[in-house]
């Protein structure tokens, strides 16, 4: 939560430097910054665009919208003089990337060349099924549904039109020609809009998308190498651009000092999110505000907890008596309990690791009849064998029913007459022996955010009570 907050704090304040700064050193230290902060998001957010998966197509939006916007940053940042020059080595970045992105969608065995295999839909039309079931107008739907049903009746035709598109778009891109380059750039803004409206699906609908996919960014990236090419064209094309952009940002207040006073705050917009981002990756522990989300809040308690004499998981002999002094946190798992029993007892191992060197100790109690083997056995595979201050205890059916009792759970009837009373439940034990909170650590998802949540909120339960 505090990434994703960050991440709209320094985007904001990109967006503001470099509508402030339309020219001149800051323009190009905005267009520098949008460089580091796509790369950060390419990497991290994008996961490199999925360039590494399975299925990798350009009509998927491959390398990534983000990748896209740092070439756009990096343009940014280049002296104004750069000119015609740049324009070629845009086209030709363009080219030599299409025509790799051809030979892979012409690449055999892929899905591409099938609209259906086997009465399964192809790669394609899997997945503009896919975006045709999201939540979206239902005019819009039914184009994708269209194209779906169109390829996977015409699958062979539909692919060789757009392998056959990209490579000649890249040759011509790579000849550098603005005769030839014009009418290409017209060809791949219409494949562009096409793939984004009947492949992308506009790229945002489905309640996840957080920009309009990579199409649009690949078109007025081709528009805008063709506008530096042509020493005529781009001039032309770009003064009435300027008037327009001069009139919707109030040049006038540029000349009062409007666009560095706006930068320096964008900057700082740009830190106030860097900050707690920063903070947020190099704390492993997520907000308890997750488990409190999930589970509720501490239930305030004050009882005498229940006397026990049990053994732990080396064999020896345990009681309450003999942990006074020291705060308690105590659970009921069973050994060979499903899911639950494991994430619960990486969110203790977890707890162990936020509280070391405190006067604290994290027992289980066995929620069933165990040996301890059975308990040695699960330490192991939970990786708990070498967690300080960690006792599982196990002991005879009578003891351990009059425990889950004292605790009120309820046992559940097992084969062979054994008995089971496992509870997504944590209690706080003080010094002095007497109940102070109880807390439901229901694992939620199980994810590895929620479960370091709940360690987290472990923790912060024990510590009012470290004190003597």
């Amino acid at each position: 939560m505090q990434a994703g907050a960050a991440a709209v704090w320094i985007q904001l304040g990109i967006d503001i430097w470099l509508l402030a700064a339309a020219s001149g050193p800051l323009s190009r230290l905005a267009g520098v910054a949008s460089v580091v902060w796509g790369v950060v998001v390419w990497v991290f957010g994008e996961s490199f665009g999925g360039i590494f998966a399975p299925g990798v197509t350009w009509l998927f939006g491959a390398p990534g919208a983000v990748l896209v916007y740092c070439v756009a940053g990096a343009l940014i940042a280049l002296p104004e003089r750069a000119g015609p020059r740049v324009g070629r080595m845009v086209l030709a970045g363009l080219g030599v990337f299409l025509v790799g992105m051809a030979v892979l969608q012409a690449w055999p065995g892929r899905g591409f060349w099938q609209g259906l295999s086997g009465r399964r839909p192809g790669t394609l039309a899997s997945m503009t099924a896919s975006m045709a079931r999201t939540p979206q107008p239902r005019v819009l739907s039914e184009w994708v549904s269209a194209f779906t049903a169109f390829d996977e009746a015409h699958g062979l035709a539909v692919n060789l039109c757009a392998v056959v598109l990209l490579a000649a778009i890249a040759g011509i891109f790579l000849t550098g020609r603005p005769r030839l380059v014009g009418p290409a750039v017209a060809v791949f803004t219409a494949l562009c809009l096409a793939d984004w409206v009947v492949v992308e699906d506009f790229g945002f609908f489905g309640g996840l998308g957080t920009d309009p996919n990579s199409m649009i960014p690949f078109a007025l990236l081709a528009i805008a190498g063709y506008l530096a090419l042509s020493p005529e064209t781009g001039p032309a094309v770009a003064a009435p651009a300027a008037r327009w952009r001069d009139r919707a940002d109030l040049a006038s207040l540029r000349e009062l000092g409007f666009g560095p006073v706006a930068s320096l705050g964008a900057v700082g917009l740009i830190i106030l999110g860097a900050a707690p981002m920063a903070a947020a990756q190099a704390n492993p522990n997520a907000d308890p505000i997750l488990a409190q989300a999930i589970a509720g809040s501490a239930v305030p308690m004050n009882f005498p907890a229940a006397s026990f004499r049990l053994t732990d998981q080396r064999g020896r002999i345990v009681t309450l008596a003999g942990l006074r002094g020291k705060v308690v946190l105590l659970t009921f798992l069973g050994p060979a309990c499903p899911a639950d029993c494991q994430r619960i007892a990486k969110e203790f191992r977890a707890t162990a690791q936020l509280l070391a060197a405190e006067p604290v100790v994290l027992v289980a109690i066995a929620a069933g009849p165990a040996r301890v083997a059975d308990a040695q056995a699960f330490d192991r595979r939970e990786r708990l064998s070498r967690v300080p201050d960690w006792l599982y205890l196990v002991g005879g059916l009578p003891e351990l029913r009059r425990l889950w009792t004292a605790y009120g759970l309820s046992p559940q009837a097992q084969p062979a007459g054994a008995a089971l009373a496992q509870a997504d439940t944590a209690w706080v034990i003080d010094r002095g022996g007497q109940v102070r909170e109880e807390l439901n650590i229901s694992p939620g998802p199980g994810i590895a955010a929620s479960e370091s949540s709940f360690a987290v909120l472990l923790a912060g339960a024990a510590r009012p009570f470290l004190q003597p």
